[in-house]
Formats: C-alpha cells, sequence, structure tokens
C-alpha cells in the first residue's frame, strides 16, 4: 500500500519517510549517467576511497581505544607497584551490546582529577615547577607530551584518563622517574607550552590567534601501538576539560638568553660543528644568533610589519614571548567556564620559594609531605644585552604588549 502524507506547500509525498532519501539517491544515480565515462569513473573512484577512508579510520579508532584500556589496566596492575583506583575498579566499567563494544566509564570518575594547566613559554622554570611539586606532595604530574615520559621498553604513552589515549599523560610509571607516584585527587598539574613559541620561524608561522593559541594548548604527542604498531601520534584532548592553570612568566632577558643555550645545547648533541663555531655559548654567541634570525626573516618581517618592522634586536624571539603572554588570558577567555589562574614569576623561587611553593600547593590543592626542591638560578646572565638594546626590546614588548601582560612585565624594565 502506497504510504502518502501532507507536505507543508500542499502536496503529497507517496513514499513516506523514506522520500528525500529515495530522491536524492535517484538524482545522484542519474546524474552518473549523464556524466562523460571518465567523469563517472572518477566519482564512483571516489566515493569508493571516501568509504574506505571512513570504515578504516573508524577501525583504527576502536583498535586505539580498546588497546590502550587493556595496556593501561596491565601497566597498573603490574604486581608489587602502586595502582591507582580508577584502573583497578573492574566494576567501574561496562561493555554495552553492539557493535563497537566500546569501554564506557562512568562520568562521575572519569575526569578526575582534573587537568591544571602549567602554562609557560619554553625555558620559563617548567621542569622545575613540575619536579618541585612531584616531589613536595608525592603526587604525579602530568604532561601533554607523552613521549617525553614514555620509557622505550614501555608500550604506550599512559593517559591519565583511562579511556583517553589523547591525554594528558601520567609520569608516574615512566621508566625515566625511580619512584612512581600515584596521581592527584583532585587536580594534577599538567605541562603545555601552547602555541607561538616555534624556534626557527618567521611571523607567518609565530603570530596567531588566541583560538589557534588555545587549540595548540590542548594538543602534543604520545607513543602509542593500535593495531601492535607502535608509533609517535599527534593528539589532542577538549580545553573545556582544563579547570585551573598556573601562568609562570620569567624575565623576558634572561627567558631568551635561556633558549639560546638550549639551542646550543642541541647543536652539541646534533654536532653542528660549523655552527658551533659562529656561536659561542657566551653573549657575543647570542648576539650572532639574533643577527642570524633578524636577517633570515627580513623579507617575511616586510610583508607581515611593512613600515614598523621592531628595531630591537632578536625582534622575532621578544614578539612571540609577548604575545604568548597576551594569548595565555585571551586563550582561557575562550573556555565555556571560568578558569582560576595563578601568575608565578620565576625569580620569586630566587627570592621568597617557601612562600612560592606552598601557593602553587595550595592552589592545586595538595598537600605538603615531602621535602622542598632546592632551588638554583644562574647568575650570569649579566652584560647579554647592551643598555641601548635593553631599551629597544623593553619598547618593543610593551608596544605589543595587552594592558593585562604589561602589568605583570613592567617591573623586569624598572617600572
Amino acid at each position: 500500500m502506497t504510504r502518502r502524507r501532507n507536505l507543508p506547500n500542499g502536496t503529497e509525498d507517496q513514499n513516506g519517510d523514506d522520500s528525500g532519501e529515495t530522491s536524492a539517491s535517484t538524482s545522484f544515480v542519474n546524474g552518473l549517467f549523464h556524466m562523460s565515462g571518465r567523469t563517472r569513473r572518477l566519482m564512483i573512484l571516489l566515493a569508493c576511497m571516501s568509504v574506505a577512508f571512513y570504515f578504516l579510520n573508524n577501525k583504527e579508532q576502536q583498535i586505539l581505544d580498546e588497546s590502550h584500556y587493556t595496556d593501561a589496566r596491565k601497566q597498573y596492575l603490574k604486581e608489587g607497584n602502586r595502582r591507582h583506583e580508577r584502573y583497578t575498579g573492574v566494576q567501574h566499567y561496562t561493555r554495552p551490546k553492539g557493535p563497537t563494544g566500546k569501554f564506557i566509564l562512568r562520568p562521575e570518575n572519569e575526569f578526575i582529577p582534573a587537568i591544571a594547566w602549567l602554562m609557560s613559554f619554553p625555558n620559563s622554570g617548567t621542569s622545575f615547577t613540575m619536579t618541585m611539586v612531584a616531589r613536595a606532595s608525592n603526587r604525579s604530574f602530568a604532561t601533554n607530551y607523552g613521549d617525553e615520559v614514555t620509557a622505550k621498553d614501555e608500550p604506550d604513552s599512559l593517559s591519565i584518563y583511562p579511556r583517553r589515549p589523547e591525554g594528558p599523560y601520567w609520569s608516574g610509571y615512566s621508566g625515566k622517574i625511580n619512584t612512581p607516584r600515584d596521581l592527584p585527587d583532585k587536580y594534577v598539574i599538567t605541562k603545555t607550552h601552547c602555541g607561538s613559541r616555534c624556534i626557527n620561524c618567521g611571523p607567518d608561522q609565530y603570530i596567531e590567534t588566541p583560538f589557534m593559541f588555545l587549540r595548540r594548548c590542548s594538543q602534543g604527542h604520545a607513543r602509542l601501538t593500535p593495531g601492535g604498531v607502535r608509533r609517535k601520534y599527534d593528539v589532542e584532548y577538549p580545553p573545556e576539560r582544563v579547570q585551573k592553570a598556573i601562568h609562570l612568566i620569567r624575565n623576558p632577558l634572561h627567558n631568551i638568553i635561556a633558549r639560546y643555550h638550549l639551542e646550543h645545547r642541541h647543536a652539541n648533541y646534533k654536532n653542528k660543528t660549523n655552527w658551533l663555531d659562529e656561536h659561542q655559548n657566551d653573549a657575543d654567541g647570542l648576539q650572532a644568533w639574533c643577527k642570524d634570525f633578524d636577517k633570515t626573516y627580513a623579507e617575511a618581517d616586510k610583508e607581515y610589519f611593512q613600515d614598523n618592522i621592531p628595531t630591537a634586536i632578536c625582534h622575532g624571539e621578544f614578539f612571540k614571548w609577548t604575545q604568548w603572554h597576551n594569548l595565555v588570558h585571551e586563550g582561557l577567555a575562550l573556555i565555556n567556564h571560568p578558569v582560576p589562574l595563578l601568575t608565578v614569576y620565576y625569580e620569586d623561587y630566587a627570592s621568597n620559594f617557601n612562600k612560592t611553593a606552598m601557593r602553587i600547593l595550595e592552589f592545586l590543592e595538595l598537600d605538603l609531605v615531602g621535602e622542598l626542591r632546592e632551588f638554583t638560578a644562574r647568575s650570569d646572565y649579566d652584560g647579554y644585552f647592551t643598555d641601548e638594546q635593553v631599551k629597544d626590546i623593553r619598547d618593543l614588548i610593551k608596544d605589543v604588549a595587552s594592558d593585562k601582560t604589561w602589568k605583570e612585565v613592567k617591573h623586569y624594565f624598572g617600572e
């Protein structure tokens, strides 16, 4: 029997609810017959490739999800090691009927502990802050960069959330740490460098919007083994999972000098003899490094800055530094819930270490149960920039900085 129903324009549909799909399918098939033979074959090939890609992608994601769950439980259940209740409590998991059969975790347990980002421009005290918190609280930190804390003999970077292989990742069972530590109960300090921090790049790469920056705050990488093949994956989780954030700030002059020292160590490691001959690990080497940048990206600077190219030496590095701190505030404002933010100055570790450490622990709702890690700062950063260069750097930072950022950093220039 033909089914009829009235349509908004007063006509009748004789095929019921399937009419739209049927007419669309018919139109597609008719369209194929009116195409040339070559075009028709190409369209059919593209359609087949799309269907195959869809099923392969879904299959890999299913393997990734379920193999990660299995590997995670094996890691946590190793005899003689401490374990976290969210992995050992089998009753928290169900396997529903259906084609996917994916594991389901009770919502109230899935995102505990909550993510507390440690937002830091590279070389501003990230590693010290994370290890200080871990030693003082005897609880593990986390990181977006699982590859950094995954030992070569371990199969996977271990996410802090059992069914979320995208991370962040637990450092507590890494082969690189002598003492495995449990995750905190409430908030886990989580390393992220966000965006706008590339080292060898021009303004076409380092100038970012708040949305781009926030997204990169939740991106990272990990070692995972879907289908038994271990390789490095780029991963990303929703920024909305973040519940708190710590904003770490370091003197911009010292921060860029530290960036140069790190580049020098990398050059030594890679045995870049020509580069090392031209760049000593001192003030002269830094000046040469900055001049290289300014020369290499001169054309890109003209395109982006036009007649307003900054006169400061290493202006690209200081632009990135300032923009990065602007975007911390602008990026967090895009998250659909309030994110409490604690501002910490690297220099406060030297001037008032105990108070600074306790502020961080209290913000993370962690108890002090261990010894505070001793802090030692380098004292040989004076003389890398001339007074005139410092003035130009100050002017650049003030021009680029938002009102909020300038209030946070102007004391570095005696204001």
